[in-house]
């Protein structure tokens, strides 16, 4: 495997922030052993002019001191017993070796080298060289180490936003990002003000960047006014961007505006959900005319912009729909993208609509939204759906039962059918 194909698999393989600021955890049980191999070898390092290979090499036997921002090293780590701490080189970096190598590292004309040094910064947590970063992510030539001096940045936390911002415009994928999670992590308030430098550049990719930030910080007057007028005058192959944003922050008094993006494929979906995510009852109603309005077959998409909607009553009215209305055979929804179809606050709701729905697709997908209850009425239902006449229905059913702890299910007729309902799936 070539150095540019192991580089970016491992950065590829990148998980969220959250599981960065994690509290520290312990290093692998060889953690004396493994590193005194590995200062010899970054002695060694500096003595000669690191190859490819080296540092491929380097990549695999020290991935849990030099990678753990990447989960496939976290995953390996795990599966070995190990736990791996947030800046395994914590200790390294007030070393004299680290004090007086890392800048030679730093300025050498070997990019592997380069690379070397990002990744020691990084996994040593060496904030004080946040500077000389930032000045590689504007100056690095060679997308490997352009890539990694940005990542280094990144998993220290640097507030520098709007330099990391230019960065992730420049060199971010965002068809398939692994730089925007760690990003969108960082200092809201100093993200917010980036954002509002940036909503009106010049460039698309900045623009989405831009409104991607909005939606993780704080609402407020001006937040909300800088997305309307986006999606007023964007562009309608990027306004889509703006009006997720628009949802997310559950901003209101959307209808005049967002009344005609409703004739667009592009962007009507999006809006449905601005609209019955809106904390205004006028936005709201007006989904629910739209509803109402059909005499037949509920619409897949109104169906839609109710399941992901983060207020309960649309999801009540959602789940009165299921049961009551005419739903097709080929809508789809699954009970883990929506929270909080598993809460106390709608479990009656839920239990309702598998007591009256018949349909095969809808009962053997929102039965497992009471995977862990144990009450009379949610046991009751899922006993009487163990034995209904589809066999998705009583397959889903039994995975939703295994492992539950209720006094009625310890009977062997009840554990002979489960397990029939099983095998049958």
């Amino acid at each position: 495997m070539s150095f540019r194909t192991l580089i970016f698999s491992i950065l590829f393989s990148f998980i969220a922030l959250a599981a960065f600021s994690q509290h520290r955890k312990s290093i692998p049980a060889d953690e004396k052993t493994l590193s005194n191999s590995f200062i010899a070898d970054y002695r060694q390092a500096l003595g000669s002019d690191l190859t490819e290979k080296e540092l491929n090499s380097m990549f695999r036997k020290y991935d849990a001191l030099l990678t753990p921002h990447s989960d496939v090293t976290r995953l390996k780590q795990s599966l070995e017993g190990h736990e791996i701490s947030i800046f395994p080189l914590a200790n390294f970096k007030s070393t004299s070796l680290y004090q007086t190598s890392i800048y030679k590292l730093l300025s050498s004309k070997n990019p592997y080298r380069r690379t070397l040094a990002y990744l020691v910064i990084a996994a040593s947590g060496d904030s004080t060289k946040e500077n000389v970063l930032l000045e590689k992510i504007r100056t690095e030539t060679n997308k490997g180490n352009l890539i990694w001096s940005g990542m280094a940045l990144l998993y220290l936390g640097c507030d520098h936003t709007t330099a990391l911002f230019d960065f992730l415009v420049k060199n971010e994928d965002f068809g398939d990002a692994h730089m925007l999670p760690l990003f969108i992590k960082l200092n809201k308030d100093s993200l917010q003000q980036t954002a509002y430098n940036r909503i009106n550049d010049s460039k698309p990719l900045a623009k989405i960047l831009a409104v991607q930030i909005l939606s993780v910080t704080q609402p407020n007057a001006k937040t909300d006014k800088l997305l309307i007028d986006a999606v007023k005058s964007w562009d309608i192959s990027i306004k889509g961007y703006a009006i997720y944003s628009v949802k997310e922050l559950q901003i209101g008094n959307l209808l005049d505006s967002f009344k005609p993006l409703l004739d667009s494929p592009q962007t009507r979906r999006i809006a449905l959900e601005a609209l019955a995510n809106s904390p205004t009852d006028t936005d709201r109603n007006y989904v629910y005319h739209l509803i109402e309005a059909t005499h037949d077959t509920v619409p897949n998409d109104l169906l839609e912009c109710l399941y992901k909607s983060k207020r309960i009553d649309n999801l009540r009215y959602w789940l009165r729909l299921l049961d009551s209305r005419q739903i097709s055979t080929g809508y789809l929804f699954f009970v883990f993208d929506q929270p909080l179809i598993a809460s106390d606050e709608i479990l009656a709701d839920v239990q309702t609509t598998l007591e009256k729905s018949k349909q095969p697709k809808i009962l053997s997908e929102l039965v497992r939204a009471l995977g862990s209850r144990v009450d009379d009425r949610s046991i009751d239902i899922m006993i009487e759906l163990l034995k209904d006449e589809d066999s998705s229905v009583r397959y889903w059913t039994a995975k939703t039962l295994v492992g539950n702890k209720s006094p009625k299910l310890e009977t062997k007729e009840m554990q002979d059918l489960i397990a029939r309902a099983l095998k049958a799936g």
